[in-house]
């Protein structure tokens, strides 16, 4: 081989390898699109290290261990908020909500179980699931709005981004 035909086959090499992460990128702008809530998938996808070498599989393990994190996050709220509260009534929505939470956080970690196995009707029944355990948890604030509903509602907009791309990830 010449060294003409050498560095063109470098070059094109080189080139295709640059594309990849572009290609990703405009995966993960290609599966956000289908979701409800485009602006935060694309955020939680491209927070993931691994967000840009994904293929859609990949994406949907990522959107669900981001949900699954998000879902820790609020029970350590919940505990917090617990230890601050003196009202009996707000104590007893925070009970059930840290129940909510528990099974919610183990509905997702069941749902990446059955994603792993492909059983993607499994993961839409658990994380739909946890969806319902967070609007329990608002439910349970006689206030009408609990110290909780803007972490409720950004768990809840998580799962419906799950559900969708494991829609994508199923085709």
């Amino acid at each position: 081989m010449s060294s003409i035909s050498s560095l063109c086959l470098v070059l094109l090499v080189s080139f295709c390898l640059d594309q990849i992460p572009a290609a990703n990128a405009d995966l993960i702008s290609q599966t956000c699109a289908q979701t409800r809530f485009k602006d935060l998938c694309e955020k939680t996808l491209r927070a993931d290290p691994g967000g840009k070498s994904a293929n859609i599989q990949g994406l949907a393990r990522i959107a669900l261990k981001a949900t699954a994190a998000n879902a820790t996050s609020i029970q350590s709220q919940i505990a917090s908020l617990q230890k601050s509260t003196t009202d009996k009534s707000i104590l007893e929505a925070l009970k059930d909500c840290a129940e909510n939470y528990d099974d919610a956080s183990q509905q997702l970690a069941d749902s990446l179980t059955a994603f792993d196995a492909k059983h993607y009707d499994d993961v839409n029944q658990w994380v739909s699931a946890a969806m319902t355990d967070s609007d329990s948890c608002e439910e349970g604030f006689k206030t009408g709005t609990s110290k909780l509903t803007a972490q409720n509602q950004n768990f809840f907009q998580l799962c419906s981004n799950v559900l969708a791309i494991t829609k994508q990830a199923k085709a």
